[in-house]
């Protein structure tokens, strides 16, 4: 049997559950997409002109510039996501869920609300890998921003796994 508790303020039990092989592949790939980030800057600093593009439009076209250390923000803030919500994916028992927890519908709830904050923490550094990429290739002159599709196609992925996620724990009820 699993490590079971109850919390003071609920009555949500506390499981110690291990991770499956597939969210330490994802943490994995997360983790090496944060790290591609800062290698890439690294690389192509000493060639990036002074302005580089530092914003997007809906088109994906640049729309603002500025001096090109607003390169280092996104893996900034792409790290600071990272930490946070591998912190937070430590806590399910803590989550607000749609439909009651209960000590037998609690670890599959769990685990399925674990591995979709550890999908998307992936999914945002990848996706912000990307724009970094993307707004070095356009200040050197070799692209032209992000391309029309790539916020249809950022929504459609993070949405995705929210609808993929709720569709599964609605049925783990």
């Amino acid at each position: 049997m699993k490590n079971v508790s109850l919390t003071k303020s609920n009555t949500r039990p506390v499981l110690n559950l291990p991770r499956s092989s597939f969210e330490n592949s994802l943490e994995f790939l997360g983790a090496m997409g944060l790290l591609l980030m800062f290698i890439v800057i690294a690389q192509y600093w000493p060639s990036l002109p002074e302005r580089i593009p530092s914003h997007f439009g809906v088109s994906g076209q640049p729309d603002a510039w500025s001096g090109k250390s607003m390169l280092l923000i996104l893996p900034v803030i792409a790290a600071v996501l990272y930490a946070g919500l591998t912190v937070l994916s430590r806590y399910p028992h803590l989550y607000n869920y749609a439909w009651p927890i209960t000590e037998a519908n609690a670890a599959a709830q769990y685990r399925l609300a674990r591995e979709m904050i550890i999908v998307l923490k992936t999914e945002i550094v990848w996706l912000f890998a990307y724009v970094n990429w993307q707004t070095i290739q356009t200040a050197l002159g070799r692209a032209q921003g992000l391309g029309p599709a790539f916020l249809p196609i950022f929504l459609l992925i993070i949405f995705g796994s929210l609808g993929f996620y709720l569709y599964k724990g609605f049925r783990a009820r």
